[in-house]
Protein backbone atom coordinates (compact mmCIF):
# COMPACT_ATOMS: atom_id res chain seq x y z
CA UNK A 1 0.00 0.00 0.00
CA UNK A 2 1.53 3.24 -0.96
CA UNK A 3 0.53 6.44 0.75
CA UNK A 4 0.03 9.84 -1.63
CA UNK A 5 -0.63 13.31 -1.09
CA UNK A 6 -3.96 12.42 -3.80
CA UNK A 7 -6.68 14.93 -3.91
CA UNK A 8 -8.00 17.23 -1.08
CA UNK A 9 -9.56 15.67 1.23
CA UNK A 10 -12.84 18.18 2.35
CA UNK A 11 -13.12 18.83 6.30
CA UNK A 12 -16.33 16.77 6.28
CA UNK A 13 -14.23 13.87 4.70
CA UNK A 14 -11.76 14.36 7.44
CA UNK A 15 -14.52 14.34 10.46
CA UNK A 16 -15.92 10.68 8.73
CA UNK A 17 -12.63 9.31 8.14
CA UNK A 18 -11.71 10.06 11.49
CA UNK A 19 -14.99 8.71 13.50
CA UNK A 20 -14.57 5.47 11.04
CA UNK A 21 -11.25 5.22 12.70
CA UNK A 22 -11.98 5.66 15.78
CA UNK A 23 -15.08 3.23 15.98
CA UNK A 24 -13.22 -0.07 13.36
CA UNK A 25 -9.88 0.27 14.79
CA UNK A 26 -10.46 -1.99 17.74
CA UNK A 27 -12.54 -4.68 15.18
CA UNK A 28 -8.91 -4.74 13.05
CA UNK A 29 -11.30 -4.57 10.14
CA UNK A 30 -10.01 -3.94 7.19
CA UNK A 31 -11.97 -1.48 4.47
CA UNK A 32 -11.65 0.70 1.65
CA UNK A 33 -12.65 3.90 0.84
CA UNK A 34 -14.98 3.34 -3.06
CA UNK A 35 -16.97 4.47 -5.12
CA UNK A 36 -17.59 8.91 -5.97
CA UNK A 37 -15.07 9.73 -3.32
CA UNK A 38 -13.02 7.61 -4.16
CA UNK A 39 -12.58 8.47 -7.54
CA UNK A 40 -11.95 11.99 -6.63
CA UNK A 41 -9.72 11.61 -4.19
CA UNK A 42 -7.65 9.90 -7.03
CA UNK A 43 -7.99 12.76 -9.72
CA UNK A 44 -11.10 11.45 -11.80
CA UNK A 45 -13.12 14.08 -12.26
CA UNK A 46 -16.89 13.33 -12.19
CA UNK A 47 -19.84 15.27 -13.32
CA UNK A 48 -21.41 15.41 -9.85
CA UNK A 49 -20.29 15.21 -5.92
CA UNK A 50 -20.55 12.66 -4.28
CA UNK A 51 -23.98 11.97 -2.19
CA UNK A 52 -22.86 9.52 -0.24
CA UNK A 53 -19.43 7.56 1.03
CA UNK A 54 -18.94 3.96 -0.40
CA UNK A 55 -16.86 1.65 2.11
CA UNK A 56 -15.39 -2.29 1.07
CA UNK A 57 -15.01 -5.09 2.67
CA UNK A 58 -14.49 -8.69 2.80
CA UNK A 59 -17.71 -10.48 4.40
CA UNK A 60 -15.80 -11.25 7.79
CA UNK A 61 -14.41 -7.98 8.08
CA UNK A 62 -18.17 -6.01 7.15
CA UNK A 63 -19.86 -8.25 9.76
CA UNK A 64 -17.04 -6.75 12.64
CA UNK A 65 -17.95 -3.36 10.63
CA UNK A 66 -21.35 -3.41 11.03
CA UNK A 67 -21.37 -4.23 14.73
CA UNK A 68 -18.55 -1.58 15.60
CA UNK A 69 -20.70 1.24 13.73
CA UNK A 70 -24.00 0.19 14.88
CA UNK A 71 -24.68 3.33 16.81
CA UNK A 72 -24.86 4.80 13.50
CA UNK A 73 -26.77 2.09 11.36
CA UNK A 74 -30.04 3.35 9.40
CA UNK A 75 -30.67 -0.67 8.60
CA UNK A 76 -29.79 -4.35 9.36
CA UNK A 77 -27.54 -6.03 7.36
CA UNK A 78 -28.81 -7.75 4.78
CA UNK A 79 -28.19 -9.99 2.38
CA UNK A 80 -28.52 -7.95 -1.40
CA UNK A 81 -28.91 -9.84 -4.97
CA UNK A 82 -29.85 -8.62 -8.31
CA UNK A 83 -29.17 -10.12 -11.45
CA UNK A 84 -25.63 -8.98 -11.70
CA UNK A 85 -25.02 -8.02 -8.08
CA UNK A 86 -24.22 -9.67 -5.12
CA UNK A 87 -23.18 -8.42 -1.50
CA UNK A 88 -23.76 -7.31 1.93
CA UNK A 89 -25.40 -4.60 2.53
CA UNK A 90 -25.60 -2.00 5.52
CA UNK A 91 -26.18 1.76 6.07
CA UNK A 92 -25.50 4.53 8.57
CA UNK A 93 -25.68 8.15 8.86
CA UNK A 94 -22.72 9.96 10.53
CA UNK A 95 -22.39 13.98 10.69
CA UNK A 96 -25.38 14.18 8.09
CA UNK A 97 -23.17 11.85 5.75
CA UNK A 98 -24.56 9.15 4.41
CA UNK A 99 -21.98 5.77 4.46
CA UNK A 100 -22.83 2.62 2.30
CA UNK A 101 -21.21 -0.82 3.45
CA UNK A 102 -20.30 -3.17 1.02
CA UNK A 103 -19.37 -6.06 2.23
CA UNK A 104 -18.40 -9.24 0.00
CA UNK A 105 -19.06 -7.79 -3.57
CA UNK A 106 -19.21 -9.59 -6.34
CA UNK A 107 -20.43 -8.45 -10.02
CA UNK A 108 -21.67 -11.14 -12.87
CA UNK A 109 -22.10 -9.57 -16.28
CA UNK A 110 -20.40 -9.64 -19.63
CA UNK A 111 -20.03 -13.36 -19.45
CA UNK A 112 -17.77 -12.90 -16.39
CA UNK A 113 -17.55 -12.98 -12.70
CA UNK A 114 -15.38 -10.52 -10.83
CA UNK A 115 -15.25 -10.23 -6.59
CA UNK A 116 -13.94 -8.20 -4.65
CA UNK A 117 -11.53 -9.20 -2.52
CA UNK A 118 -10.99 -6.06 -0.15
CA UNK A 119 -8.41 -7.41 2.05
CA UNK A 120 -5.99 -8.43 -0.99
CA UNK A 121 -6.18 -5.09 -2.63
CA UNK A 122 -5.90 -2.94 1.02
CA UNK A 123 -2.18 -5.11 0.94
CA UNK A 124 -1.11 -5.35 -3.03
CA UNK A 125 -2.91 -2.40 -4.80
CA UNK A 126 -4.31 0.20 -2.87
CA UNK A 127 -3.04 3.78 -2.22
CA UNK A 128 -4.07 5.27 0.50
CA UNK A 129 -4.35 9.07 1.31
CA UNK A 130 -3.25 11.52 4.28
CA UNK A 131 -6.61 12.89 5.94
CA UNK A 132 -4.84 13.94 9.44
CA UNK A 133 -1.54 13.69 11.51
CA UNK A 134 -0.53 9.97 11.73
CA UNK A 135 -4.23 9.32 9.75
CA UNK A 136 -4.81 7.98 6.43
CA UNK A 137 -7.53 5.84 4.57
CA UNK A 138 -7.08 2.94 1.80
CA UNK A 139 -8.75 3.54 -1.60
CA UNK A 140 -9.83 1.02 -3.68
CA UNK A 141 -7.45 0.96 -6.87
CA UNK A 142 -8.48 2.34 -9.95
CA UNK A 143 -7.98 -0.92 -11.75
CA UNK A 144 -11.01 -2.05 -9.61
CA UNK A 145 -12.96 0.86 -10.69
CA UNK A 146 -12.20 0.51 -13.85
CA UNK A 147 -13.52 -3.34 -14.12
CA UNK A 148 -16.49 -1.80 -11.79
CA UNK A 149 -17.54 0.62 -14.03
CA UNK A 150 -17.36 -1.53 -17.20
CA UNK A 151 -18.97 -4.07 -16.19
CA UNK A 152 -21.88 -2.10 -15.09
CA UNK A 153 -21.82 -0.15 -18.62
CA UNK A 154 -21.11 3.14 -17.21
CA UNK A 155 -19.08 4.77 -20.11
CA UNK A 156 -18.99 8.37 -18.29
CA UNK A 157 -16.94 6.88 -15.52
CA UNK A 158 -14.60 4.35 -16.98
CA UNK A 159 -13.70 6.44 -19.41
CA UNK A 160 -12.50 9.50 -16.97
CA UNK A 161 -11.19 6.88 -14.75
CA UNK A 162 -8.49 5.47 -17.92
CA UNK A 163 -7.50 8.89 -18.66
CA UNK A 164 -6.17 9.13 -14.99
CA UNK A 165 -5.14 5.72 -15.23
CA UNK A 166 -3.10 6.43 -18.75
CA UNK A 167 -1.09 9.31 -17.43
CA UNK A 168 -0.22 9.07 -13.57
CA UNK A 169 1.38 5.63 -13.00
CA UNK A 170 0.26 3.90 -15.98
CA UNK A 171 2.39 0.97 -15.44
CA UNK A 172 1.11 0.73 -11.48
CA UNK A 173 -2.66 0.35 -12.97
CA UNK A 174 -1.44 -2.53 -15.89
CA UNK A 175 -0.15 -4.45 -13.21
CA UNK A 176 -3.21 -3.84 -10.86
CA UNK A 177 -5.61 -4.88 -13.86
CA UNK A 178 -3.64 -7.74 -15.04
CA UNK A 179 -3.74 -9.13 -11.37
CA UNK A 180 -7.23 -8.50 -11.36
CA UNK A 181 -7.60 -10.51 -14.42
CA UNK A 182 -6.16 -13.54 -13.31
CA UNK A 183 -7.67 -13.44 -10.02
CA UNK A 184 -11.24 -13.16 -11.48
CA UNK A 185 -13.34 -15.05 -14.14
CA UNK A 186 -13.08 -12.58 -17.46
CA UNK A 187 -14.42 -13.53 -20.49
CA UNK A 188 -11.18 -12.74 -23.69
CA UNK A 189 -13.39 -10.37 -24.86
CA UNK A 190 -13.68 -8.11 -21.54
CA UNK A 191 -9.93 -8.39 -20.70
CA UNK A 192 -9.35 -7.39 -24.01
CA UNK A 193 -11.33 -4.64 -23.45
CA UNK A 194 -10.25 -3.73 -20.21
CA UNK A 195 -6.19 -3.73 -21.25
CA UNK A 196 -7.46 -1.65 -24.65
CA UNK A 197 -8.71 1.59 -22.18
CA UNK A 198 -5.20 1.38 -20.11
CA UNK A 199 -3.44 1.61 -23.41
CA UNK A 200 -1.59 5.23 -23.79
CA UNK A 201 -2.51 4.98 -27.78
CA UNK A 202 -6.27 4.61 -26.72
CA UNK A 203 -8.38 7.55 -27.73
CA UNK A 204 -11.17 8.27 -25.63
Amino acid sequence: MNTQQLGTVTEPLKEIFSELAVHTRGSDSIWLVGGSTGLLLQGVELDALPRDLDIYADRRDAEALHIALRQYATDDQTESETLIYRSILSHYEMNDVKVELVGAFEVRAMDSEYRVEAEYLARTHALAVSHGVGETVRLMPLAHELVFNVLRDRPDRYEAIARVCRVREPERHRLALNDLIARNRFSGELADRLRTLLDSKAMI
